[in-house]
């Protein structure tokens, strides 16, 4: 285990799901981690969790002052924070497209715009959280697909841009796990029974510290995914038939 004494992190959406799992993960390996959502759980102090609202621009704007008010460095950003939905793109209301789109992309790409200048000073990490969803477009998912999708491309760009200032950055894409994800999504239809789970957040937020800390470029989490978006590029109209179907589109 690589252990991360003196490193400081701030994790997006620490209070539950991936999120939360990546943030024990850390504290695990001696990180100080202050977590950001829009309440603070019960029993961590103020010291250690920032209350914002993803959403709000003028909130994301204040991170970095109340960062500051917290700590003087920082080692590790990992944009967890995010929502979904399953809705047909005639159902999904506009509203909540805009709202997807400043949560899962517009926060992350501008806390990282924000927070460079201070990762660079330890030669930082910067973890952004994608989906399966962004290498393989899921219909009845298609907001969540095109939001991942457009965090992936940035997290892909930053990486090239980051690494001048000696910042590396680690894209994950991770299909179904147990999160509670369904929870906190957009429901317009009934989401169809997938594998994943009983898949452990505990090991994939291993893997992800673990791959961040080694460099790498880009997780896919469980592995096996990655037959599956082979098939859906090898074989689209094959895919695409299939989708329609396991969502009772035809």
């Amino acid at each position: 285990m690589i252990d991360c004494s003196g490193k400081t992190a701030l994790v997006t959406g620490s209070s539950s799901g991936l999120g939360k799992a990546i943030a024990q993960e850390l504290a695990r390996r001696n990180c100080r981690v202050i977590g950001l959502g829009r309440k603070k759980p019960d029993g961590v102090p103020e010291s250690d969790f920032i209350v914002c609202d993803l959403s709000d621009q003028s909130s994301v704007e204040a991170i970095p002052d109340e960062l500051a008010k917290r700590t003087d460095r920082l080692d590790i950003l990992v944009n967890n924070a995010g929502f979904g939905g399953y809705a047909t793109w005639e159902e999904l209301p506009q509203t909540e497209l805009r709202r997807m789109f400043e949560v899962d992309f517009f926060a992350p790409a501008r806390l990282a715009q924000m927070l460079l200048p201070k990762l660079s000073e330890n030669s930082g990490f910067i973890i952004n959280i994608a989906s399966v969803a962004a290498l393989a477009p899921v219909p009845c998912m298609g907001a969540y697909s095109a939001v991942k999708a457009a965090l992936a491309s940035f997290s892909a760009t930053l990486r090239a841009e980051a690494s001048l200032q000696k910042v590396k950055v680690l894209t994950v894409c991770p299909g179904r796990i147990s999160t509670g994800f369904s929870s906190r999504a957009i429901i317009l239809r009934e989401c169809p029974e997938t594998p994943g789970n009983n898949v452990s957040t505990g090991k994939f937020a291993r893997k992800v510290v673990d791959s961040a800390l080694k460099g790498k470029l880009r997780v896919i989490y469980p592995g096996w995914y990655r037959l599956f978006i082979a098939f859906t590029r090898l074989f689209p109209s094959t895919y695409m038939r299939m989708a329609l179907k396991v969502w009772k589109l035809k």
